[in-house]
């Protein structure tokens, strides 16, 4: 379970509160998003994390012009966050200002750079990026090869050919693969989804779960069955 970061994005105070208090011992790392960050604020995030000894991924997926993507990490300073995401989208200098500010500001913190989200399809993709999504894909991973950031959120079809762009490279770079399912779990708003075995096999750092665990708690006492 150190290497599952368990997704509560969808969840309200009182969601939190009681799924903590009863399986927050269970597991290392949280994922808190958007939706509750917007919600509810740092102050929020960082008393949740103390209260359950838990580790926090961040997940804003910033996008914007340098500038504003150095000033919105710059605003974080003081948080303890393990994970930080942006989108390599973004392009090299809004990644390496990112970087700078994570640097200055936020020093144990990983950054992450985001691929292409597992709720894209092929078709969404090639309607996005006017290439295919192996294409898309290597184009992103080389870029962040290149800026050397810390990992990259990718979909768990894509790790054999992060590995093999790997050779390319010395830095080491972290593999977080959202889109993770159990067998028999809806996909839901995700088109490419792997079972969380299959992940760790093909070279998966941290896997990111959230209904399959969350929906289903119950799983918890044995999820090792479904990780290895």
């Amino acid at each position: 379970m150190d290497k599952v970061v368990v997704a509560l994005d969808n969840f309200s105070k009182e969601d939190l509160k009681k799924f903590l208090g009863k399986y927050g011992s269970h597991f290392k790392t949280i994922k808190i998003g958007l939706e509750l960050f917007n919600r509810y604020g740092r102050k929020y995030i960082e008393d949740i994390s103390k209260k359950y000894d838990l580790e926090i991924f961040l997940d804003l997926k910033l996008h914007d012009i340098p500038s504003t993507v150095h000033k919105a990490i710059r605003s974080l300073e003081g948080l303890s966050i393990k994970f930080l995401t942006i989108h390599l989208s973004g392009g090299e200098e809004m990644i390496k200002n990112a970087m700078f500010a994570r640097d200055n500001y936020l020093p144990n913190t990983k950054l992450l750079g985001v691929t292409l989200l597992t709720s894209l399809n092929d078709e969404d993709i090639s309607t996005i990026y006017h290439s295919e999504t192996e294409a898309a894909f290597s184009g992103l991973y080389h870029l962040a090869k290149k800026t050397r950031i810390d990992g990259v959120v990718l979909s768990g079809h894509e790790l054999s050919l992060a590995r093999a762009i790997d050779h390319n490279y010395q830095h080491n770079t972290l593999k977080v693969c959202p889109g993770i399912r159990f067998e028999g779990d809806e996909s839901v708003d995700q088109a490419r989804v792997m079972a969380p075995k299959d992940a760790f096999h093909n070279g998966a750092n941290y896997l990111v779960i959230g209904r399959s665990i969350t929906e289903n708690p119950k799983i918890i006492d044995n999820i090792q069955e479904y990780l290895q």
